[in-house]
């Protein structure tokens, strides 16, 4: 199995830390928000990795993070605590019917950061024991980002001097970086959202959430990380800057990222106002299956162009496969084919090789649609027999094991 580490900027062959064992740490979702489908491309490839995983034979342990308090929670929740409980809330269950109707493997822990301000802390005053970290004078405490001298390995930046300022909001460009916020002191417009700890009246900041707690369920090093392109910087650029500043470890071996879903061309975002949400695609009567296989139709390290003609198109292709595994459950007699059984293997060689070299989807449903235009065609010649039937099924049941798009 091949995949592209960002980290070290290669294609590499995946081996795990231990054997027949893979930890997996995704960055979930910020419930400020319902996720829309530009979200739902990144946690789609991601459960297909862990599928692949699965399909070659590892037992996967998946952790998956809740961002339930960062700074667009709070403007969101106008500084009740309440307010953001609710929201929270609210996203949440969002977030997980709809991963559940689009067939994601549960991740194994959901750990929201809420629940994880204690790890948080003595995290922070690690670092800050280690000289990584100070406080200001209003009792904000920040990373210090000229102690750690890799700062940019993974975002690949070389900052040139424009390191010295101090950041205090979660998100920012490279332009803006700077020593970054690890513990935010109270202020007025937090209102009542606050956590009363030994580093004082606050709240945590973004970055040292997944650092927190990524260690805390799967400990460090673990195998793969994942996120959004977005992620890189500066969101795992900062945690790996923490994680390591902390342990003396790179806390994951791979580091894998999904490229943005574009709109008719322009990028889908909450912020730009451009924006397709499951929901809205089932309300104009397009199934779950086929948004999930329209978000594989593109390497994940590409950008993917949604168009409501190309979901047709893939949504008419869904159709296709199931009409023809219904056609193959009413074969019952008939002769079989050496040809019917080489094209099947064919295409589960074709397909897993794809599928291991770096998640290729699109070759791999490609393998997959191949396969159904050819057996269609032997179908109705009557070129195949029950055996054929039965392996041919077997064989889509096992491409459909980690494409999920059809049972």
């Amino acid at each position: 199995m091949l995949v592209y580490d960002t980290l070290s900027g290669k294609v590499r062959k995946f081996a795990p830390l231990r054997k027949g064992e893979v930890r997996i740490y995704t960055c979930g979702p910020s419930v400020y928000s319902a996720p829309h489908l530009g979200n739902f491309r990144t946690y789609v490839v991601e459960d297909v990795v862990k599928r692949v995983l699965l399909f070659n034979g590892y037992r996967v342990i998946h952790v998956m993070n809740i961002t339930d308090i960062e700074d667009k929670m709070v403007r969101a929740a106008k500084g009740s605590m309440k307010m953001l409980r609710e929201i929270a809330s609210k996203n949440e269950r969002r977030f997980l019917e709809e991963s559940r109707r689009l067939k994601l493997i549960p991740a194994d822990h959901y750990p929201r950061a809420t629940e994880n301000i204690e790890p948080m802390v003595e995290l922070i005053k690690r670092l800050m024991k280690k000289g990584l970290a100070y406080r200001d004078d209003r009792g904000n405490i920040f990373f210090d980002v000229s102690r750690f001298p890799r700062y940019g390995m993974i975002s690949h930046y070389r900052f040139r001097g424009i390191l010295g300022r101090r950041i205090y909001k979660d998100d920012y460009f490279q332009s803006e970086a700077g020593d970054f916020i690890l513990w935010k002191a109270w202020r007025k417009s937090d209102g009542d959202i606050f956590w009363v700890t030994e580093l004082g009246k606050g709240r945590p900041g973004w970055h040292i959430e997944c650092s927190a707690m990524s260690i805390r369920y799967l400990g460090i090093p673990f195998d793969i990380h994942m996120g959004g392109i977005d992620n890189v910087f500066s969101h795992h650029e900062n945690e790996i800057a923490q994680s390591a500043g902390a342990t003396g470890k790179i806390p994951a071996r791979y580091w894998m990222h999904v490229r943005h879903l574009m709109a008719y061309g322009r990028k889908m975002s909450k912020s730009a106002g451009r924006l397709y949400t499951v929901e809205e695609l089932r309300r104009r009567d397009y199934g779950y299956d086929a948004i999930r296989a329209f978000l594989l139709t593109q390497h994940y390290r590409r950008r993917l162009n949604f168009t409501l003609k190309e979901l047709r198109r893939v949504s008419r292709e869904i159709s296709r496969c199931k009409a023809l595994i219904k056609g193959l459950r009413r074969v019952r007699a008939g002769e079989d084919s050496k040809v019917a059984d080489r094209l099947i293997e064919k295409a589960l060689s074709d397909f897993t090789f794809h599928i291991n070299n770096d998640i290729d989807t699109p070759a791999a449903m490609d393998s997959l649609c191949s396969l159904v235009r050819d057996l269609e065609k032997l179908l109705k010649k009557g070129r195949l027999g029950a055996g054929n039937a039965r392996r041919a099924i077997e064989a889509i049941k096992r491409m459909d094991s980690v494409l999920g798009i059809i049972y």
